[in-house]
């Protein structure tokens, strides 16, 4: 019996071991999704179906790439990368798929995903000189309250503001962006009096989508409704508090929903600079840290590891030890400890310094069906979700301050 104990026990272990050996072995990145673009819109007409539809696909590539080029380059850069024809783009796609089809005997018209191959387009572009960021943000969910005549709304139908949100197109930007659906569980959260100062209603409603960060914005619309003032601020876990402003006037030809679908673009191109900005991939310069991983089984490694495989800031992992309770790395990365930990939350994963000075790696938000598969859990209690993350920012608890000295931030 005791054989059979000792036996048992070991070949867990062994188990264990040549399971996570297998999985730390793996490369450090898996499918890269920064270098797909979804949802091109393709329209063309030739002299039959056949050669519209191949004519409609080539013009996908193109655009698909300088969708891509808008993506991860800084604005600043996209002077030096080249735009690529239709001929040339197809040298850097992995592959492609197509949806919403119509076509007619001279006509083509879908919507195309453009698969990126992820090794030859990045040194594609690092080639040029252009700086490029690859981290995608966590959910942000968008708020926007109108204010006319000093009264506000949010959930209201008549917030032409909230609608020009809804309607703004698909930018397959770096930071994707959620509007609340506005059922009756949304209008029960929050109202938008509550929304503006910070409310935990306005934070229940942001985990119901997913989301840790907020960007509230505000369109100060004129009685004649041919102007607006626009402001908004990103704010919660990964946001800056930076406050945006934006004048905006109606053109001859706009309505007042256009105007504000002008505005709503700029701000999410503001929005969108600022965070590739903020993330650059720093080529050339790696830096190394060892972090401790606590664990309570091989379930937990796993999804770790899965996770850690789709950091970009991170060039490759080298196993040091691992036990039951604990896996120690060798990370090598680049940019600094703040880029890598951002990055790392986007993922659920928190880095923090232990009590000695020590990087360590936590696992956040692990998944219910992961409960059931672990092995002797460890004497440390896991962290909680909410526990502070390296500069995560603290969730406001007086009046959100929409007003603020910053300056106004030109559109994209």
């Amino acid at each position: 019996m005791r054989f059979r104990r000792f036996f048992y026990r070991t070949a867990v272990l062994i188990t264990f071991f040549a399971l996570a050996g297998q999985y730390s072995l793996a490369p450090a990145h898996a499918e890269n999704h920064v270098y797909t673009v979804k949802d091109i819109s393709v329209d063309a007409t030739a002299g039959s179906a056949t050669e519209a539809k191949n004519l409609a696909i080539s013009q996908g590539y193109q655009r698909a790439f300088k969708a891509l080029v808008k993506r991860i380059v800084p604005q600043k850069d996209h002077a030096k990368v080249p735009l690529l024809n239709a001929k040339d783009a197809l040298n850097y796609v992995l592959d492609i798929s197509l949806s919403s089809e119509r076509s007619s005997s001279v006509r083509y018209i879908a919507k195309m995903t453009v698969r990126f191959k992820e090794s030859q387009t990045r040194s594609y572009f690092r080639n040029t000189g252009a700086a490029l960021a690859e981290l995608i943000s966590k959910p942000v969910l968008v708020l926007p309250i109108t204010r006319v005549e000093g009264k506000s709304s949010l959930w209201s139908e008549s917030n032409q503001w909230r609608a020009a949100w809804g309607n703004l197109r698909a930018t397959n930007g770096l930071v994707p962006l959620v509007m609340p659906l506005g059922d009756l569980e949304d209008i029960s959260s929050v109202d938008a009096k509550g929304a503006l100062a910070g409310d935990a209603g306005l934070w229940s409603l942001a985990s119901k989508y997913g989301s840790n960060d907020v960007f509230l914005s505000i369109a100060d619309i004129a009685s004649d409704r041919n102007s607006a003032k626009l402001t908004a601020v990103r704010t919660g876990k990964f946001g800056e508090g930076r406050t945006y402003h934006l004048n905006i006037s109606k053109t001859a030809e706009e309505s007042t929903l256009k105007m504000l679908e002008r505005g709503a673009n700029s701000l999410n191109g503001s929005l969108q600079q600022d965070w590739k900005q903020a993330n650059l991939l720093q080529f050339g310069v790696e830096r190394w840290i060892l972090v401790q991983v606590p664990i309570a089984g091989l379930q937990d490694w796993v999804l770790i590891n899965h996770r850690l495989q789709d950091v970009p800031a991170i060039n490759r992992l080298i196993t040091r030890s691992i036990n039951r309770n604990q896996v120690n790395l060798d990370v090598y990365f680049s940019g600094d400890e703040r880029q890598l930990s951002l990055a790392l939350a986007q993922k659920d994963l928190a880095m923090l310094l232990n009590e000695n000075s020590i990087w360590e790696l936590r696992l956040l938000n692990r998944p219910a069906a992961a409960s059931s598969l672990t092995l002797p859990a460890q004497s440390e209690a896991p962290i909680n979700p909410q526990d502070t993350v390296v500069d995560e920012l603290t969730v406001p608890t007086q009046e959100i301050n929409l007003g603020g000295n910053n300056e106004d931030v030109a559109p994209e």
